[in-house]
């Protein structure tokens, strides 16, 4: 399902709640406790048909201990063993790489081992621990369930000495019109045309409409009262206290202040139970979703995930990619209606192949799976072996890892999690986590039944959790008016970043008003809004985003080697290296070594130079296709050796991630390096590249495809047309005009994954 499928669902949690009448909760007598109290002034919220709401948060870093100031300024290198062992294996493995490319891909490799986020809370907390200290960030809006809409607005200011920066950021959500607004221009007003920069942008989410309104808003509304409710049922007598009021409180209407004191484990903890044991109510009776849709979105889910990936890689490919759409489109809208209707059957017919492979696909690896449930290695033997760190074989590694959540080469002293925490806790909360999703029914379980199943599995909980006084705790403070209703929240939590010497506290307030008589949302500026796309039409961020591909020089071009992700450092070394050697064997070592030294340095210091080699041996045996690399008699006899040398006989002994990615690196490699000299021979001959796409699309097309001799004039003609299209794509002359000459028999011709694979060959070759 679409992640924001499910965010735009959750939006109408409450805005869809009580959109048609007011709900009064009257189970609770006048003789009520205070958890009582806290849970039906907070669920006021969800009781009156509007409300205003406002607040203030504010983030603070604090420092437990000044770092040393010369770390500030530190490259990131790698640790010194790790490189001695990758140089030593580069060196054996005679693989040729100037000293620049080895200080570029080690400089990548070190940043991977060293992200970014680990980065902002380590050496360059000091800055950002000014900035978030003197950051004054408010909020305001209102909510009307009835007419289905909500403000939030953002107000931040920064002000020093000799620097002032204050924002407001207004957004609204309308889910009648299922369209999302905001001023987005208020932060960067050059973003938008002059003439725009006083209205409202919008994002349409319509095509969710079906989605929003499947919402049972009543069942939904119950689960969240419930949900909130379990946080003070579940509290024990010493979390709750009402707490006393000074002179400011109470002329504001506060009649009662009820804190509780808690931690952030046992509330995250708390919602995932909560969540685990009523995920089939949530999922069918809430969102509405039966096996049928549900499946329809797994579907999309997939599909659109797909893009991504491809929408991941290089330049080039985007380029093919965006061109292929353009031309299926522009074909479709220009074409006679026959060679579209051919063109949607061949695509129909092609996904359904598709599902029909994935299908067996699927089946195969269930009964693989099934069939294959031996046990390698206790839970007790991979605990043994994490204790003794000695004598670990690298199959062992991924095994115990996958199998029993155990990392036996870890230290927990550099676990390189912000909140460490012990593996055991881990283990127990996995599965009192699966414990609960075995309980999920079609059925609410409600706040009092959720206590009854934490209480019957308190000792589990408790093993669950770090020591009380290991927590990072949460305050809040309920303050409620004469009615019994939450009039402002106080939340008040910190975390601990030991590792950092560090401290993240977060203050938030939030003051509730207007019960049932919320400030209106101004309809006329609503009326006013364009699409996104409209509003940013011939500005400076169109032509910004469009002119950002442009050519580099070369001097911008050697320098920006630097500055290649790893991803893109792997595919040039795995390039390179297939080049010099003609090997898959010998391309897959590199960019093991590479990838795995990014990866799991933890692993290049447990093994010898001549072992990870071996094992690189082993995986590119295991995963390559046997077109690619398929070794024989001694050969083969020394991989089967090798593999029970370093327990890789079984799947489950194998990093399957890892793997296959490599082998996705190298086969590129090997394809792009082939259709490239296809390409440069043609061009020897064909000289510019329209004609070479055109020679290089029929050569393609006839290796898949059966073509009578009558037909050659058509597929000639189709080709030139497709290159054509190549041409203009790559002078942004593109148009429907370009394609006009196809006609409905040019159908059987044209094969869009050809049209891109041709496309991103002949782009790479960088013929004029």
């Amino acid at each position: 399902m679409h992640l924001k499928k499910i965010t735009l669902c959750l939006m109408g949690l409450s805005l869809s709640a009580c959109s048609s009448h007011v709900i009064k909760n009257n189970n609770l007598n006048d003789n009520k406790s205070t958890s009582q109290r806290a849970i039906q002034g907070f669920n006021a919220l969800y009781e009156y048909p509007s409300f205003d709401y406002r607040g203030q948060v504010k983030v603070q870093f604090v420092s437990e201990q000044k770092e040393n100031k010369a770390s500030k300024n530190e490259v990131k290198k790698l640790d010194k063993v790790v490189e001695q062992k990758v140089n030593q294996y580069l060196k054996e493995q005679k693989i040729m790489i100037t000293e620049a490319q080895r200080k570029d891909l080690y400089h990548a490799i070190a940043s991977q081992n060293n992200p970014s986020f680990r980065d902002f809370f380590g050496k360059g907390a000091d800055y950002m621990q000014s900035i978030l200290n003197d950051l004054q960030i408010q909020y305001d809006g209102s909510v009307n369930y009835r007419q289905k809409i909500a403000s939030f607005n953002l107000d931040t200011k920064y002000k020093k000495p000799n620097l002032s920066v204050e924002m407001r950021i207004p957004t609204i959500i309308d889910l009648n019109n299922q369209r999302f607004y905001t001023h987005i221009f208020s932060l960067m007003p050059y973003l938008a045309n002059p003439q725009d920069q006083d209205k409202y942008a919008y994002l349409d989410f319509s095509k969710y409409k079906d989605d929003i309104e499947r919402v049972n808003a009543k069942a939904l509304l119950e689960f969240l009262k419930q949900s909130g409710a379990t946080t003070y049922l579940l509290a024990s007598p010493d979390q709750l206290e009402t707490m006393s009021l000074n002179t400011v409180e109470k002329q504001s209407g506060i009649v009662e202040k009820i804190r509780l004191k808690t931690s952030l484990e046992e509330l995250f903890l708390q919602g995932n139970l909560y969540t685990s044991v009523n995920r089939q109510y949530f999922m069918t009776s809430v969102l509405g979703f039966n096996s049928s849709n549900l499946a329809k979105n797994v579907d999309e889910a997939e599909d659109s995930k797909s893009k991504s990936t491809s929408a991941a890689t290089e330049h080039t490919e985007i380029d093919a990619t965006s061109a292929m759409y353009q031309l299926y489109e522009a074909i479709n809208r220009t074409a006679h209606s026959e060679l579209k209707e051919e063109g949607d059957d061949d695509l129909v017919t092609q996904n359904q192949t598709d599902n029909e492979r994935e299908t067996v696909d699927e089946e195969t690896e269930a009964t693989d799976d099934s069939e294959n449930t031996t046990q390698l290695l206790t839970e007790q033997q991979c605990e043994d072996l994490a204790k003794a760190k000695s004598n670990v074989r690298f199959g062992d590694v991924e095994y115990c890892q996958a199998q029993h959540e155990i990392d036996v080469l870890s230290d927990s002293a550099d676990q390189g999690e912000l909140l460490v925490e012990n593996t055991q806790q881990k283990q127990n909360r996995t599965a009192l986590t699966q414990k609960f999703t075995a309980l999920a029914q079609d059925q609410l379980v409600d706040a009092a039944q959720f206590k009854q199943l934490w209480d019957q599995h308190q000792s589990e909980i408790d093993a669950s959790l770090p020591p009380k006084n290991q927590r990072n705790p949460m305050i809040v403070d309920l303050s409620l008016d004469a009615q019994g209703r939450v009039v402002k929240a106080d939340y008040d939590m910190g975390m601990d970043f030991g590792k950092y010497d560090r401290q993240l506290k977060i203050k938030m307030d939030m003051q509730i008003s207007n019960y049932g008589k919320a400030t209106a949302i101004d309809q006329q500026v609503l009326k006013e809004a364009k699409p996104f796309k409209e509003v940013f039409k011939g500005s400076f961020m169109e032509k910004a985003v469009g002119g950002f591909a442009g050519d580099l020089s070369t001097s911008d071009k050697n320098s920006d080697q630097k500055n290649l992700s790893l991803d893109e450092h792997l595919q040039q070394l795995a390039a390179q290296v297939y080049m010099q050697t003609n090997s898959y064997e010998k391309a897959y070592k590199a960019v093991f070594i590479a990838k795995l030294t990014a990866e799991k340095p933890v692993l290049i210091k447990q093994y010898s130079a001549k072992d990870l080699q071996e094992i690189a041996a082993i995986y590119a045996y295991s995963y390559s296709d046997e077109e690619a690399y398929n070794p024989s008699g001694q050969a083969l006899k020394q991989i089967e050796a090798l593999k029970t040398k370093h327990h890789l006989e079984e799947d489950e002994q194998y990093d399957d991630e890892l793997g296959n990615a490599i082998d996705g690196i190298i086969t590129q490699a090997m394809t792009s390096q082939k259709s490239t000299a296809e390409i440069l021979n043609l061009a020897k001959k064909y000289k510019t590249a329209e004609a070479v796409f055109a020679q290089y699309y029929m050569q393609q097309f006839e290796l898949e495809n059966t073509v009578e001799k009558d037909q050659r004039t058509k597929l000639n003609k189709t080709a030139q047309i497709l290159a054509k299209s190549y041409t203009a794509f790559k002078n942004n002359q593109f148009n429907n005009t370009v394609v006009a000459g196809l006609d409905e028999n040019a159908a059987e011709f044209i094969d869009y994954d050809l049209y891109k694979k041709t496309y991103q060959v002949v782009s790479d070759a960088k013929l004029k």
